[in-house]
């Protein structure tokens, strides 16, 4: 499999090991709550109102980035944003109460959340599922699905190296060597990743694709499959982003468990990640896309059956992060491999940040609506119940987009459902 297409398979190891940094230096910022909060004198308003403002900087960024991406390649828009999410995250080392020009209140919001999502944008699902798109025909979503597991890989491997270096040398120290890591891997990927935009063999079929933001947005938005495909990826972000990654934590500790035992858990949603990702990959190549897509997001609401009835058993908090963690990034080969196939791989980029952009939107609009919920209700019940009912939607609207494996047409002749 590797000799058949040796330079694809070297951008997918890349593209793993520069998401891996990226989605665990964003990912960082739970772990360094109870010290910023303490240092600072910070309150959690504040702090998770940071977290906020990366995912939609982060949103707003990937459709520009992948319009680059169309146009420029993955060589200097994934090396720059990994080496600019690096140097925010040492810049965010340096804050000092004493200094104006290195002010905590303005590193933290400008650099370390603006500034830092600007990178993470930068390297963002959109333009890794593109890249490696571009290099695969066969295998195509086994290569997606690997490349991109990094989202879960980087928060295994590194959130807790991240929260035992604190606590051994302290938050300065680590978020230099961290930070260090991360540009010293943007600068790697500078020399490892294609600087040429789009392939010229056959396997792109870039025929007269659009090369403007508005030529290429307007057909997107005349394409049925977008907005089946986007509707349901908009529920993705609000169901997982939105209410699951933001909630699950403070909803097991109002159940009797401890933040610790209650991280955990979300560290095994996260390992399960992988697992997800690689096996939907793997099926992506293999059965019906639309089929797939759709059974992962109705299994996904299911899963919220078990949230009922958590209360205080350890064992289906874990077996829930598990089920969950295994559905959660699930979408991203097929919805990537569907996108490909309708609508082309020359304009992929720019096409997956626009779904990128509705999932963010998604996640933020599902964490303030969760938090709404429980005010007005002091139960996540309902939040439970819209989450379970708006994935039961995105079951449906998967389910309508038709399969596709012929040759993938180009931008400029989007096919219609």
């Amino acid at each position: 499999m590797i000799r058949s297409n040796p330079r694809g398979w070297l951008i997918v190891a890349v593209i793993f090991f520069t998401v891996s940094f990226s989605f665990a230096a964003r990912m960082s910022l739970p772990v360094l709550i109870p010290v910023w909060e303490t240092e600072f004198n910070w309150s959690r308003t504040f702090l998770t109102s940071g977290g906020a403002l990366i995912m939609i900087v982060m949103g707003c960024v990937a459709p520009c980035a992948g319009h680059l991406l169309d146009k420029f390649g993955a060589r200097y828009l994934v090396s720059g944003g990994t080496i600019l999410s690096g140097c925010c995250v040492i810049l965010a080392a340096l804050m000092d109460s004493s200094s104006s020009l290195l002010s905590p209140v303005w590193v933290f919001i400008g650099v370390y959340c603006v500034l830092s999502a600007v990178g993470y944008g930068l390297v963002s699902l959109p333009v890794a599922t593109a890249t490696i798109t571009r290099e695969f025909e066969e295998d195509r979503g086994l290569a997606t699905s690997i490349g991109t597991s990094g989202v879960g890989g980087g928060q295994v491997m590194f959130i807790p190296l991240i929260a035992w270096a604190i606590g051994f040398a302290g938050w300065r120290p680590t978020l230099i060597l961290f930070g260090s890591l991360i540009v010293a891997m943007g600068i790697l990927a500078f020399f490892l990743l294609p600087g040429e935009p789009v392939s010229t063999d056959s396997k792109t079929q870039t025929g007269d694709a659009p090369n403007s933001f508005m030529a290429k947005f307007a057909i997107l938005i005349r394409s049925p499959v977008f907005w089946l495909l986007g509707g349901a990826y908009f529920i993705c972000g609000f169901t997982t982003a939105g209410v699951v990654k933001v909630h699950l934590i403070p909803y097991a500790a109002s159940c009797g468990f401890t933040i610790i035992t209650a991280a955990w858990a979300t560290s095994f949603l996260a390992g399960f990640d992988m697992v997800g990702m690689v096996l939907s990959g793997y099926l992506t190549d293999r059965i019906s896309r639309p089929r797939l897509l759709g059974s992962v997001y109705f299994l996904r609401a299911l899963s919220f059956i078990l949230l009922f009835f958590i209360t205080d058993n350890v064992a289906l908090l874990f077996i829930f992060a598990v089920i969950f963690g295994t559905l959660d990034f699930a979408t991203v080969p097929p919805t990537a491999g569907l996108m490909a196939s309708h609508l082309g791989v020359s304009t992929m980029g720019f096409n997956m940040g626009i779904l990128f952009l509705g999932h963010s939107l998604g996640g933020a609009l599902g964490s303030v609506a969760g938090g709404w919920l429980f005010d007005l209700f002091q139960t996540y019940d309902w939040t439970w119940i819209m989450a379970l009912t708006l994935a039961l939607v995105a079951a449906v609207l998967a389910w309508s987009v038709p399969e596709k494996r012929e040759k993938t047409p180009s931008a400029a002749e989007p096919a219609t459902a």
